[in-house]
């Protein structure tokens, strides 16, 4: 987008260039104004990622066309190797493409959920419902939805609850389809919904795989972070078999990568060796403070700083989502 797709979105609007500002600053909490507003029509200043995704979703309009959604879970049996930032930053992403964009917390630790600058505490004490009441049927799906301005993301809180309705889901027959059903209500509006899974292979990770259409593995380039990644290849695969899913991992994602280590460098090439003949190893995700700073400002870090250490990395894996939903959306059509 130029200056003077700007400036023909806002004569369309029939605003004056102040007025333009004003409505930016309502939608994207900045402090815009009518010279600012000119220099970019005139493209004497560089238009802000942030302002250009709003103006593309503005461009688009309500009635663009979405769905049908392509899955995606985000799972590890390990904590702290990457699975929430790489979700919340495929969302970003993907978002930023002009996709509508759905994350799900399917964490009790709520981690995506605080990363994304929402009030935690609030779904803790129940104030406000999130995705454990909707598998309890307390609410629908699309009731708990929560839109994240300004990178345009929408998100399924998650609470501590949540680990309780696991129990529940235990003595389900039913249980691990549980979250494919609700999916069912929301996925013909939007183009990608990612699952963000908690660290184990229990009920919400099954229910994620079950409900997903394609898997990504972060893993962290450390010692400790790889081991028990074949048991994991293995556990996913018994779910897959056992339910006759569909589902296919895309590969395995390093993340918080160190090229200056030779423990990190040796692992990368263990997972190369070991997997990639059957697996996709995806460019790894440098370690990188950005991440820390933006989960802390309440923001995915490559909506914060698109051209972020990793960011070029991240959108093979983005292209690789495109592509998969591109095919599966032409089995679609063509059935």
């Amino acid at each position: 987008m130029l200056g003077e797709d700007v400036k023909r979105l806002r004569e369309q609007k029939g605003m004056l260039q102040a007025e333009f500002a004003q409505w930016l600053n309502v939608g994207l909490g900045r402090r815009y104004d009518g010279p600012k507003i000119s220099r970019w029509e005139g493209n004497r200043e560089k238009i802000p990622e942030a302002v250009l995704r709003f103006l593309l979703r503005e461009q688009a309009g309500p009635d663009a066309q979405h769905g049908p959604a392509y899955v995606v879970a985000c799972t590890n049996n390990k904590g702290g190797v990457g699975k929430t930032t790489t979700s919340v930053n495929l969302g970003s992403v993907l978002a930023a493409q002009g996709n509508r964009v759905l994350v799900i917390d399917a964490d009790p630790q709520a981690h995506a959920t605080a990363n994304l600058g929402l009030d935690t505490p609030d779904y803790e004490q129940e104030v406000k419902k999130s995705l454990p009441h909707v598998l309890r049927d307390q609410v629908t799906l699309r009731e708990v939805i929560v839109p994240v301005r300004p990178s345009g993301l929408e998100v399924v809180p998650s609470c501590l609850g949540l680990s309780f309705v696991e129990n529940d889901l235990i003595s389900d027959s039913s249980g691990p389809l549980a979250m494919r059903e609700k999916i069912v209500e929301v996925k013909d509006n939007y183009d990608f919904i990612i699952i963000d899974c908690p660290p184990n292979l229990g009920q919400m990770t099954t229910n994620a795989l079950l409900a997903c259409h394609g898997v990504v593995i972060p893993t962290q380039t450390e010692y400790l972070a790889s081991l028990g990644m074949e048991k994991l290849l293995a556990s996913i695969a018994k779910i897959k078999r056992r339910f006759v899913s569909e589902f296919q991992i895309l590969g395995i994602l390093p993340t918080m990568h160190d090229v200056r280590l030779h423990q990190h460098q040796v692992v990368l090439e263990h997972l190369h060796t070991t997997f990639g003949n059957n697996l996709r190893i995806f460019p790894p995700i440098p370690r990188a403070t950005v991440h820390g700073e933006a989960a802390l400002a309440g923001r995915a870090a490559f909506e914060a700083e698109p051209d972020a250490p990793g960011a070029s990395n991240l959108r093979v894996l983005v292209d690789t989502l495109v592509t998969e939903r591109k095919k599966r959306l032409e089995v679609i059509n063509a059935a």
